[in-house]
């Protein structure tokens, strides 16, 4: 090991240098504490044995000095001395020494003070190295969130283009909607398309969980019920034309089969009823035991004529209708959720909207957002909130929703971090001095 020994005095200097040279360590000299630190400056040495009374500058200046810098490695320093008082040492441990020696200097005392001081400079070496290697695993770790964050970012915006752009093109109809994520990436997604000329389709699906695997499956639903008609699509006609673009797996799951649909209350001009839709729909997502992943559901057509709709209810909370009088009405029956359980019979209700009633429907983050207390919102809450709401733009009442939403959670200062999705969809039957077109 190479070993600084600063030594103004000659004698004692070469008697130190024999000890140290036996011991197999090499020396470096200076004959004061000025030399040994313009030494240190050009030689990382991480060992001193110095003087404590030397003249330019003694060993108490060249302690203070090395731990006034900011140096890649620990420079470990034993003082000789000659001082036995206590403020003396205190001054010199206050000053950065290490250790100390008295003189006259014995060989194994020097022997095993030097092998203590090597034992803290492995520590702290190997605590160097680890420290190292902790900056690169966070360095790493750091680039990864990055590029993580700016794929979740990426996803996002995915997500956000499979929603809703622009209201429909319809005079009598205005729609209306908000979505909260309770993270980057949502397991709610709703929309709505023309079916024909006459008719809306319309639904709102809440896969169950959070994150990336929620996220997925609903730009999977969010693709499986999009807008494109064509026969092999859920909500699409079914009739006995097979396009070219259709695969086969896809037209044995939502197959094409000859004659009308079943109308209940609607008349659907071919394209598919609710509940077909929603039990095709749960044969397609059917999961198994290491894919366990669901989503409950809204699947509505509406009549944009007469009003008149109906709208299978998967397991999701029951649509509510705010009606011009002020009073609200509950839809549906409950309903098993998709992809949970298979063969199910779904059940559909017809509905209608007079001008003026407003149609919503709404993910369980709504009405199960909580206080600070853990007191949901529930159903009760929106219920009000839609009937006050009513002397607003149908975009306005639902922004006072959202607003009741942030109100009850409490926790502006920290945010509005939901537990889970929240999102909500509206429709509303305008009035003939609302409409336009």
């Amino acid at each position: 090991m190479r070993i600084l020994l600063v030594e103004d005095d000659r004698s004692t200097r070469r008697l130190l240098d024999a000890m140290l040279g036996k011991m197999g360590h090499q020396v470096v000299h200076a004959r004061d504490g000025q030399q040994a630190w313009e030494i240190l400056l050009q030689d990382p040495i991480n060992f001193v044995l110095s003087d404590w009374m030397m003249p330019r500058m003694d060993g108490i200046e060249l302690c203070r000095r090395l731990r006034a810098r900011e140096a890649a490695q620990y420079t470990y320093v034993v003082l000789f001395t000659g001082k036995d008082q206590q403020d003396d040492l205190v001054v010199a441990m206050q000053a950065g020494a290490d250790d100390f020696l008295t003189k006259p200097v014995h060989a194994e005392e020097l022997r095993v003070r030097i092998e203590a001081g090597l034992r803290v400079l492995a520590l702290e070496q190997s605590l160097r190295a680890r420290n190292r290697d902790l900056e690169l695993a966070n360095q790493a770790l750091a680039t990864s969130q990055q590029r993580i964050q700016r794929d979740l970012q990426a996803a996002a915006a995915i997500q956000q283009d499979l929603l809703p752009q622009a209201p429909p093109d319809c005079a009598a109809l205005d729609v209306a909607w908000d979505l909260m994520p309770a993270d980057e990436l949502a397991g709610d997604v709703f929309n709505f398309f023309a079916l024909d000329d006459d008719h809306l389709g319309f639904y709102q699906a809440d896969v169950s969980g959070h994150g990336v695997p929620a996220a997925m499956l609903s730009v999977h639903v969010a693709r499986t019920l999009a807008a494109e008609l064509r026969p092999v699509s859920p909500p699409g006609r079914p009739d006995t034309q097979s396009t070219p673009s259709a695969s086969p797996g896809n037209t044995a799951i939502f197959g094409v089969h000859p004659g009308p649909s079943a109308a209940q209350g609607l008349a659907t001009n071919g394209f598919r009823q609710p509940a077909e839709v929603a039990a095709r729909l749960n044969v397609h997502f059917q999961g198994d035991e290491r894919n366990m992943v669901y989503f409950t559901m809204i699947y509505g057509v509406l009549d944009t004529r007469t009003g008149k709709g109906v709208l299978c209810q998967a397991g999701h909370p029951y649509p509510l209708i705010s009606r011009s009088d002020g009073s609200v009405q509950r839809l549906g029956s409950g309903g098993f959720p998709i992809g949970l359980i298979p063969q199910v019979d779904y059940q559909q209700v017809d509905f209608e909207l007079l001008p003026g009633d407003r149609l919503l429907v709404y993910s369980d983050g709504v009405t199960e957002c909580a206080n600070p207390v853990g007191e949901a919102f529930g159903e009760e809450r929106l219920s009000q909130q839609l009937t006050t709401g009513r002397g607003q733009p149908l975009a306005g009442s639902l922004g006072r929703i959202k607003s009741a939403l942030v109100d009850w959670h409490g926790r502006q200062g920290l945010g509005f971090h939901l537990a889970d999705d929240a999102s909500l969809l509206a429709i509303e039957m305008l009035s003939g001095e609302e409409r336009v077109g």
